[in-house]
C-alpha cells in the first residue's frame, strides 16, 4: 500500500477524546493489517519499524515514571531539608531559652538589679550570637541614613533640625536580615 492512499484524519474530529490506550490499538491494528499486507523486503522493513516503535513507547513510559519518580523524590527531599533545617535553628535557640530560664531561676532577693541586667545581657549576647550563626544581621540605621523602603518601614513622619527630607529621624525597632531575605524592615520615623 502506497503512503498517499493512507486515509488522514481530521485534527478537529470528534475522536480526539478518545484514550490514548484506544488510539494505539487503533494504530496497531492498522500497523499490524499493513505489514500483514506487505511482502519481500518491504515486510521486513515495516516490521522493524513497528519493533522500534513498541521500543520508543516502552522508552517513554519508562522516561515518564523516572522522571514522576524523580519529581516525587525532588519534593521529599525538600520537605526533609526543609525540616532538617528548621530543627537545626531551633537547636541554635535552646541554649538561648537554657540561660533565659536560668536566669528565672535565680532568687531575687540575693542579686542586684545590675547582676540580673548583666544575666540578661548574656542571654540577648548569646541570642544575637545564634541568629549570626544562622546568617541573620540586624538592620540598625542611624539618624540621618536615606529611607530605604526595601530595608525600613516608616511608622510616622518627624522632623528634627539638620535632617533632609526622605532620611531617618529616629530608629523605633530595628529590623532584621539574612543575605536574601529582609525578615521585618526596621521601624522608622522619617522626616517629612
Amino acid at each position: 500500500m502506497n503512503t498517499e492512499e493512507l486515509p488522514i484524519e481530521d485534527l478537529n474530529d470528534d475522536n480526539q477524546g478518545v484514550s490514548d490506550a484506544n488510539e494505539n490499538q487503533i494504530d496497531d491494528a492498522l500497523i499490524g493489517q499493513i505489514i500483514d499486507e506487505s511482502e519481500g523486503d518491504q515486510r521486513v522493513v515495516l516490521e522493524w519499524l513497528a519493533a522500534a516503535l513498541e521500543d520508543a513507547r516502552v522508552d517513554r513510559l519508562r522516561a515518564l515514571a523516572e522522571l514522576s519518580n524523580n519529581q516525587r523524590r525532588a519534593a521529599e527531599n525538600e520537605v526533609r531539608v526543609s525540616r532538617a533545617a528548621v530543627a537545626g535553628a531551633i537547636r541554635s535557640l535552646l541554649t538561648v531559652s537554657d540561660q533565659i530560664d536560668m536566669a528565672l531561676r535565680q532568687d531575687l532577693e540575693d542579686m542586684t538589679a545590675e547582676q540580673f541586667a548583666q544575666g540578661v545581657q548574656l542571654a540577648s549576647d548569646e541570642f544575637t550570637k545564634v541568629l549570626g550563626d544562622l546568617g541573620v544581621t540586624r538592620i540598625d540605621p542611624e539618624v540621618g541614613d536615606e529611607f530605604d523602603p526595601q530595608r525600613h518601614e516608616a511608622m510616622l513622619q518627624r522632623p528634627a533640625d539638620g535632617i533632609e527630607s526622605g532620611h531617618i529621624t529616629m530608629l523605633m525597632q530595628p529590623g532584621f536580615t539574612t543575605e536574601h531575605h529582609v525578615l521585618r524592615a526596621a521601624k522608622v520615623a522619617v522626616a517629612p
